[in-house]
């Protein structure tokens, strides 16, 4: 009996403790649940999937030794959630809206607010035009978007807000998804969960001491994917934002893999199909269009260096850099082809910028110099194919409105 009673004493102390630190832990240093994101519904943007908050600020730590990069950086968003200056609605008069759609080249998270390519190109296009016009440049970059997520965003919020222009840097995230077999069509397949190891993870995780133990012991089995994925949010002692992203983390995995001498799939087809897409939404609204293509540090042979700062070759295998590289070209092709088809005016990043780290400081990312340097062709070709002017009217626009009756050609 006595035997029990001190086991009894023993796990009833055991609770009494464990109740306790919970307690504490609730009260003073709580953790984040793991899981909250697949147990609580919440509202999702279910027409663009992929958006910044609005009036969101941080400060990049960056990588040391990062070729051309500051060690901290300001990153912020304005009151549509872009980066740039704020939107004015409805547009003032004598403001030309012009809108740069893509993933993370042109994001330039880790670049500073004022040395992004957006800022550099709206800088330039204000310094040509003088004071006839004001040049407003913003940046729906975000990391991880490909075509799809670009088709969203200007069809079911740029458009809205009265671009004069939208210049599309695509290709990088769709070869990516092309070779994770990425379904265009986005047939939804359900997987049902196996019980019981959700539904027990879910429940523990209630409870600050299994999240604790999660965070503990998450390092020991954090995956690829993860580390490939991975930017670190924290606070400072201001209460500030740090956006952290460990690049070297991201070589090392690289480095540890094997080459493979495998092709990485490729969907060229459902990409231009998509890029077609984007031109028709911009026609249809009457939006002038520019299309550039993507430059790579992939199979450089001017800059040796290029290589020690590359991690995005490993995706399902490691691959090797003339297969990216050739991969990536077939992206641009369709591009190039694109613009010489609809006459979209076309500045090919891919045969104007070196592949070297005086331009990237990764695979494919701008550094400071790089983002300069694009931005200012850009301005230049977009000067030059005299693009803020009006746009006349062609032969067949003519042609369109003559056929119209009298009263109809008055309204328009």
């Amino acid at each position: 009996m006595t035997k029990y009673i001190g086991v009894g004493i023993s796990v009833t102390t055991f609770l009494v403790c464990l109740l306790a630190g919970e307690v504490l832990l609730w009260s003073f240093a709580q953790v984040p649940d793991p899981y909250e994101q697949f147990k609580y519904s919440r509202p999702v943007n279910p027409f663009i999937r992929s958006e910044f908050p609005i009036n969101y600020h941080a400060i990049t730590d960056n990588t040391e030794g990062l070729p051309g990069v500051e060690a901290q950086n300001v990153f912020s968003t304005n009151n549509m959630g872009f980066r740039g200056d704020s939107i004015v609605v409805p547009k003032p008069k004598n403001e030309y809206r012009i809108f740069m759609i893509g993933g993370s080249t042109t994001e330039c998270l880790i670049l500073d607010d004022s040395a992004a390519i957006t800022a550099i190109l709206q800088k330039r296009l204000n310094k040509a035009v003088g004071s006839e016009l004001s040049i407003k440049v913003y940046n729906a970059g975000k990391s991880g978007d490909a075509s799809p997520d670009h088709i969203s965003m200007l069809a079911h919020r740029i458009v809205h807000l009265e671009p004069d222009m939208v210049i599309v840097f695509s290709g990088v995230n769709d070869l990516t998804r092309s070779i994770h077999g990425y379904d265009y069509t986005h047939y939804i397949k359900r997987d049902i969960a196996k019980f019981p190891v959700p539904v027990l993870r879910f429940a523990a995780t209630e409870f600050q001491l299994p999240r604790r133990l999660y965070y503990l012991l998450k390092p020991l089995t954090v995956s690829d994917q993860e580390i490939l994925e991975a930017i670190e949010a924290k606070a400072d002692s201001r209460g500030k934002t740090i956006l952290v992203s460990d690049i070297r983390m991201k070589i090392n995995l690289l480095r540890s893999k094997p080459i493979s001498n495998k092709k990485p799939r490729l969907d060229v087809d459902s990409y231009a199909k998509n890029l077609t897409t984007l031109a028709g939404i911009a026609k249809g609204q009457d939006i002038r269009m520019v299309l550039m293509t993507q430059q790579t540090t992939w199979n450089s042979t001017i800059d040796p260096e290029a290589r020690n700062w590359h991690w995005m070759l490993y995706r399902d295998v490691r691959y090797r850099e003339e297969l990216m590289h050739a991969a990536m070209e077939k992206l641009n092709d369709a591009i190039r082809d694109l613009a010489a088809e609809f006459k979209i005016p076309l500045y090919d990043l891919a045969r104007s910028l070196p592949k070297s780290t005086e331009f990237f400081y990764d695979d494919m990312h701008f550094n400071t110099n790089g983002a300069r340097v694009a931005g200012v062709e850009l301005a230049s070709l977009i000067i030059k194919e005299d693009l803020l002017a009006p746009e006349p009217v062609g032969k067949e626009d003519l042609e369109t409105l003559q056929q119209l009756a009298p009263k109809d050609r008055d309204d328009l």
